[in-house]
């Protein structure tokens, strides 16, 4: 098997699967003409970022790594993993037309003064919005977007999947290093292989799913993610 080697070593040099091999798969169900206005770059980011995963899968099986270093590349797997999901997510939505949508603008917040209510001081505001000349796209949490998914049966009607879809949501959340909840609350224990096992399911069963209909040399760019499979 190929390693990774430093620029002055000889020797069979790795190479993820390229990114134009990974385009030519996302652009089976990502192109233009959806109601999605940038396709183009959106097949481009999640080629490079599942090009990226795959590197940091190698990383893990190629490099001794001390425990925190092994949890930390677990933590950026479960990272770049779930913002591939998030975005494809975001695409599907759009092109289903179950996506959110707004006619509405806020334009100006009126501050109320600040009166005692029950011993505390309250405040009422007031929020001005204008009418758009037609719907826009309003922003969705990944967490709506799931419940939306799953309401729609947009990644099909198997509830394990939105399961493990809520729990790299919360892992996700994990980027705001300043969001602690308790004396423990670290990455340490935060990420362990079954996290990696997860992440691994629901990006390896998106892209291989019906959706894409990937060919059986297609499905061999994915076979790294399968690697990590837990029971």
């Amino acid at each position: 098997m190929s390693e990774l080697i430093k620029t002055d070593e000889n020797g069979v040099t790795w190479y993820p699967v390229s990114i134009s091999r990974l385009e030519t798969l996302i652009e089976k169900v990502v192109y233009h003409g959806q109601g999605y206005d940038h396709s183009k770059a959106l097949r481009k980011n999640l080629a490079y970022n599942l090009q990226y995963m795959e590197f940091q899968d190698r990383v893990l099986q190629d490099i001794k790594l001390s425990s925190v270093l092994y949890t930390q590349s677990i933590k950026t797997m479960v990272l770049v993993g779930s913002g591939i999901v998030e975005s494809l997510l975001h695409f599907l939505l759009i092109i289903n037309d179950v996506h959110s949508t707004t006619e509405w603008k806020e334009k100006s917040v009126f501050k109320g003064n600040q009166k005692k209510l029950d011993g505390k001081y309250v405040r009422i505001d007031s929020v001005l919005y204008e009418k758009l000349a037609s719907k826009q796209l309003k922003h969705m949490t990944f967490d709506a977007m799931i419940k939306c998914a799953k309401s729609n049966k947009i990644l099909g009607s198997r509830p394990v999947i939105y399961e493990k879809l809520e729990t790299l949501r919360s892992l996700r959340n994990k980027v705001h290093l300043q969001v602690i909840n308790n004396p423990t609350d670290t990455d340490w224990y935060s990420f362990n292989s079954s996290d990696l096992s997860d992440v691994c399911k629901v990006v390896y069963t998106m892209l291989t799913s019906s959706l894409f209909s990937p060919t059986t040399t297609e499905r061999t760019y994915f076979h790294y993610l399968r690697r990590n499979f837990s029971a």
